[in-house]
């Protein structure tokens, strides 16, 4: 009933947004907006659209509404359910997700509150996969997405869910996060957009990282680095980016280096990180980079300046070959600060997609996402985005 990305088959809908929120949350590069709302909501809308063959524009319309839910949601638990061991998006994506369905097949507003009452209770993800780089990070989204899918689907089968699961006393906000803003929930509510500005990444890194390989990409471009001339490296910066869960010195699969930020230092300054598979197997168990993943020196700030991952506050200091240099940083390609143009873009999906579909088909993929207010069936670009 609907593709599965970059795989000659299709399956049901559920299966679908299983599977490919997964993927899309496979390798961190997808964006941090809405919560990575683009591994949670876009599958399940994906897979309905394509099975009920409906327009580019209802897509736009449930896309924008699932973002906004989930990221409204974040900001009102302004982060915390993190310091309970959560992850966000496997907690905060079914809601988005089960909005936009719900969008998509007209619910009114009883079915609609039902669907997310029953997505509060398929929240789910931990953090501890953290310490080892454990799959579980990457199934979170494709869980979500497809959870929050089959709770709107439930909804309109006339299973009700609670009115009051993100405000009740054991609802979503007093059960995983410390105590919320929810002011914030609906704050602006009409006016603007709580998903606006967009917040993409330029590298296969975590969010809080793309800074600081930013500067190191900027530094090799004009100093040529010996990687065995380095004596130190320390990261100054928002006590936030060095919490212990981005710390690991020695992970155990790609996913854990890519989630720590002093591993992926290591693995930039050894490596041009603009491609994303050169952050592969060899470059977890080079010996250098081990090495040198151990000596980085994590200096938090003693008052964080900044909230955001994308606007935060960090250097890099760097002695090597008898010199000493300090890398500061600017708002990361991407981010909120310094977006992405269309071509820029659309350059990074040729170089992220390159080793999977050729230039033909990503140039096919390209001209339908700019014409997507103008696609009459959904179900014609989902097939662009299956193996050819």
């Amino acid at each position: 009933e609907a593709s599965v990305i970059n795989q000659p088959w299709q399956v049901d809908i559920s299966r679908a947004a299983l599977a490919n929120g997964a993927m899309i949350g496979a390798f961190e590069c997808e964006p941090l907006t809405g919560s990575h709302a683009s591994g949670t909501v876009l599958p399940a809308v994906l897979a309905v659209c394509q099975r009920e063959h409906l327009s580019g524009k209802a897509f736009l319309t449930a896309l924008a509404l699932g973002f906004e839910v989930s990221a409204r949601i974040a900001r009102t638990a302004v982060g915390l359910e993190s310091v309970r061991g959560f992850h966000n998006p496997g907690t905060q994506g079914p809601f988005g997700a089960a909005a936009a369905v719900g969008k998509l097949y007209g619910f009114d507003g009883r079915t609609l509150t039902s669907a997310l009452g029953i997505a509060g209770s398929c929240s789910a993800g931990l953090l501890e996969f953290a310490w080892t780089g454990a799959d579980t990070k990457r199934l979170h989204l494709g869980r979500a997405s497809q959870l929050g899918l089959e709770s709107a689907l439930l909804a309109q089968q006339g299973y009700r869910g609670p009115p009051t699961v993100l405000e009740g006393r054991y609802g979503y906000f007093n059960a995983f996060s410390l105590p919320p803003n929810l002011a914030r929930l609906l704050d602006g509510l009409g006016t603007e957009w709580a998903i606006q500005p967009p917040s993409l990444k330029s590298y296969a890194t975590h969010v809080t990282h793309q800074a600081v390989v930013q500067a190191i990409q900027d530094f090799k471009q004009e100093h040529p680095l010996d990687p065995q001339t380095i004596t130190r490296v320390a990261i100054r910066g928002d006590p936030h980016i060095m919490d212990a869960r981005h710390a690991v010195r020695e992970p155990e699969s790609i996913m854990g280096g890519q989630y720590s930020l002093p591993f992926t230092t290591a693995v930039a300054l050894t490596r041009d990180l603009s491609h994303p598979l050169v952050y592969n197997e060899e470059a977890v168990w080079d010996p250098m980079v081990r090495d040198l993943a151990k000596r980085v020196e994590l200096i938090p700030l003693e008052e964080s300046t900044q909230a955001a991952p994308h606007v935060s506050h960090v250097e890099v200091l760097l002695e090597c070959a008898g010199r000493s240099y300090t890398l500061p940083t600017r708002p990361y390609k991407g981010s909120p600060r310094n977006p992405f143009t269309w071509e820029e873009a659309c350059s990074k999906f040729r170089r992220f997609t390159g080793s999977l579909i050729g230039a033909r088909q990503a140039a096919a993929i390209i001209e339908a996402v700019e014409a997507l207010n103008h696609v009459t069936d959904m179900a014609e670009v989902a097939q662009l985005l299956a193996r050819v």
